[in-house]
């Protein structure tokens, strides 16, 4: 049993190294001149200077690309929600035919690679001259988190007493009232943790937006990468970006923390 343990701290430390020193380094380049970036040995002492943020959100304006990410994040979220949401109740619990041969087509357009959509995609933008909207990365963005919205939500609506839906149905409301007034309440806490991981694959995406964003609505990843030209890195102007890209993520993460455990552990629990 000791042993475990210990492999088990092991992992646990090793894994938070990974993800923790890349991120430290990140946050530190940030705040060092050029000068201090690129000597050749690891240097610690530095004076800290904000010149690279400064540079980023004044000359760059890099606010906009996170103004962008919001909207769209914030509307493939709420758009998947509202199409998934019924469509994960009317999976779990209505009589139709073949649903398991349905949800497995659902799950298989989660597998499709994106590369695989994108010129597709690109081409029905620009015929219907949406390219380049908000719109156009809404719809791309729904695309992969629609299927998450209804397995999820699926699962968690299957782990409901059926009882608790039927006795709605014995005092006169309807199906819809039972999904509104009774399911859905209740599987509150994965419909929070849903939602978080689609704002979260919708914040990180990159091909979509490089391919069909405009000028205008670029968006985080888009921002970050357009520190890489041909010749060289803006090191520090691409690590300021990389941590206003991370800080509304880490702050989403610490609000939804409580969400996020209960509504992955939710089926467990009813389990």
């Amino acid at each position: 049993m000791k042993r475990w343990t210990v492999a088990s701290y092991t992992i646990v430390v090793v894994f938070l190294l990974v993800v923790l020193v890349p991120i430290a380094a990140v946050v530190v380049n940030s705040l060092k001149v050029p000068a201090d970036i690129f000597t050749p040995s690891l240097k610690l002492a530095f004076t800290p200077t904000f010149d690279n943020y400064a540079k980023v959100l004044g000359d760059l304006h890099f606010q906009t690309f996170l103004m962008n990410s919001t909207l769209v994040a914030l509307g493939s979220t709420a758009l998947s929600l509202a199409v998934g949401v019924p469509a994960a109740y009317a999976l779990a619990r209505l009589p139709i035919r073949g649903r398991e041969l349905w949800a497995g087509g659902i799950l298989f357009t989660r597998m499709v690679p994106a590369v695989a959509l994108v010129v597709p995609m690109y081409v029905i933008f620009q015929r219907t001259e949406l390219l380049g909207t908000y719109f156009a990365l809404i719809a791309a963005h729904t695309t992969f988190n629609l299927p998450i919205v209804i397995w999820m939500m699926r699962s968690f609506f299957e782990e409901l007493p059926p009882d608790l839906e039927e006795a709605a149905l014995v005092d006169g409301s309807g199906r819809f009232g039972a999904f509104w007034r009774v399911a859905l309440p209740l599987t509150a806490p994965g419909l929070a943790a849903t939602a978080v991981l689609c704002l979260l694959f919708s914040w990180n995406e990159f091909l979509f937006a490089l391919v069909l964003s405009g000028r205008d609505t670029q968006t985080v990843p888009i921002g970050v990468a357009s520190f890489i030209g041909t010749v060289s890195v803006d090191w520090g102007g691409s690590s300021a970006a990389a941590v206003l890209a991370l800080v509304p993520v880490f702050l989403l993460g610490l609000v939804a923390q409580r969400f996020l455990v209960r509504g992955l552990t939710f089926g467990a629990v009813k389990g």
